[in-house]
């Protein structure tokens, strides 16, 4: 609760910024400067430039609605993005002993296209074996039985981390992206994750979908 307060305290302020914005008051934030050194009188500060500026124009209902859906947007942004941050409830306290992993989430992401899968490292030596490129990352819908793989792209190779540089972390999150074909698995269902003998069941894929088959907002 105390982040989602603050997360709201963060979007108001965006807000009040765009505001500015458009109302015109802050568009030359030079203007009372340049003003003041016109007249011969000394720079007003920024307390004594607010208030000697003319009141802001009332807003119009348009602008007065998208200032809400901005505000609104922002909001809903933070909270998925702390829910995301969530260790899945399906993952077993052993786990975390045993892998050093402390598994947080599978989000269905980017329309649907990918499955981002999630999880911070507590101890990086017991981790080593999720970072080993030997050991090829899996998905599967417990639902249909599909496995999905990391895809690998011309120029930046498999979308996982290795540990290549020997640069694993403690306490860094880490990401694996799976494909997610014909936008198989869906928010709501179950999926295992496998990484050698690394394993974890049960995990409820996060995100929601969108009017738009397919999609997730």
């Amino acid at each position: 609760m105390v982040k989602l307060n603050r997360c709201n305290k963060v979007a108001a302020r965006s807000v009040l910024v765009t505001l500015f914005a458009v109302t015109g008051w802050a568009s030359n934030p030079g203007a009372f400067a340049t003003e003041a050194q016109t007249a011969g009188a000394s720079v007003p500060g920024p307390a004594s430039a607010a208030k000697s500026a003319s009141p802001a124009k009332p807003l119009d209902s348009h602008t007065r609605q998208m200032l809400e859906r901005i505000h609104t947007a922002m909001i809903e942004a933070e909270q998925r993005r702390v829910e995301a941050g969530r260790p899945d409830p399906a993952v077993p306290p052993e786990l975390a002993e045993q892998w050093g992993v402390r598994v947080l989430s599978v989000t269905y992401t980017a329309d649907g296209f990918w499955l981002d899968f999630r999880f911070r490292v507590i101890d990086p030596d017991k981790a080593a074996p999720l970072f080993d490129s030997r050991f090829k990352p899996y998905i599967e819908s417990e639902q249909s039985g599909a496995k999905f793989a990391v895809p690998s792209a011309a120029k930046v190779g498999s979308l996982r981390t290795t540990n290549r540089g020997h640069n694993i972390k403690a306490g860094k999150i880490y990401t694996i992206m799976f494909a997610n074909p014909g936008f198989h698995l869906k928010p709501g269902q179950k999926a295992t994750v496998g990484i050698g003998d690394f394993k974890v069941e049960h995990l409820t894929v996060r995100g929601q979908l969108s009017q738009k088959i397919g999609q997730a907002e």
